[in-house]
């Protein structure tokens, strides 16, 4: 009887053991099964960050180019202020100058995917910490310094506006400015007036003290926007290299 309840134990020993150890590989197998679905997620969101980004790429560099015609424009507008533009510039184009300086192109980055993650809480999917801590950034403090420097919405904008006479804005609108798809193109045209009627309005604009301090702080404004652009592109590049590192593994 001794003899019979001792394999008796031994046996009942052995199918738990048999059960434990079973469990043991379903949990395993469940937990890679999880882990093998959150990579495939993970690499699914970074696929599409990478989209996001090199759309945000073309968007950086066109939005650097326009903001450096109105800043030539401005530079046109304070070198003739203070004597120092070239003698051959026609009032007429000096007038242009004065309406290109006031204009503005808010960029707008493709965020679609990194609200997503941020709002479903799944930031965390992401494994690589460099990523993990750099994508909040490019779309946080990154993008900030953007919006404070070139991104405002300077007062010399509608100050100059409201005194360059409509119909001859209405002209540059039409000829001096155009728009292919998410691109603007600040160009030069034929006068719509001649150059004395154009001296009399650019002599009244040079007079007003505080339209020509309102263009000098824009025009410093985007001096100092255009390194942070350059900052926002560097770490788009960054951010792109890592995610083709992190989707090749």
């Amino acid at each position: 009887m001794e003899n019979k309840t001792s394999k008796y134990f031994k046996y009942a020993v052995g199918e738990i053991i048999l059960v434990v150890i079973g469990i043991l590989i379903a949990l395993q197998i469940n937990n890679w099964n999880e882990n093998r679905k959150e990579r495939i997620k993970e690499k699914a969101y970074l696929t599409r960050l990478k989209e996001d980004l090199i759309s945000d790429k073309k968007a950086i560099e066109l939005n650097k180019n326009f903001y450096n015609d109105v800043f030539v424009a401005g530079s046109l507008v304070l070198s003739n202020l203070e004597g120092e533009a070239d003698v051959t510039t026609s009032n007429w184009d000096i007038l242009v100058a004065y309406f290109h300086a006031s204009q503005i192109w808010p960029m707008l980055m493709q965020s679609s995917t990194y609200d997503e993650l941020k709002g479903s809480g799944e930031l965390s999917l992401i494994q690589n910490v460099t990523l993990r801590n750099r994508i909040p950034f490019y779309h946080g403090n990154g993008l900030k310094r953007y919006q404070q420097t070139m991104g405002i919405n300077p007062p010399y904008r509608k100050m100059v506006r409201g005194l360059i006479p409509s119909n001859i804005q209405n002209y540059m609108w039409d000829n001096c400015h155009v728009t292919e798809g998410d691109n603007q193109i600040l160009q030069q045209c034929d006068p719509f007036i001649d150059e004395e009627k154009s001296e009399v309005i650019i002599s009244g604009l040079g007079s007003n003290s505080k339209l020509i301090e309102e263009l000098r702080f824009y025009m410093s404004n985007i001096k100092v926007g255009q390194d942070t652009l350059k900052e926002q592109a560097r770490l788009c590049d960054a951010i792109i290299d890592e995610i083709e590192r992190e989707l090749q593994n």
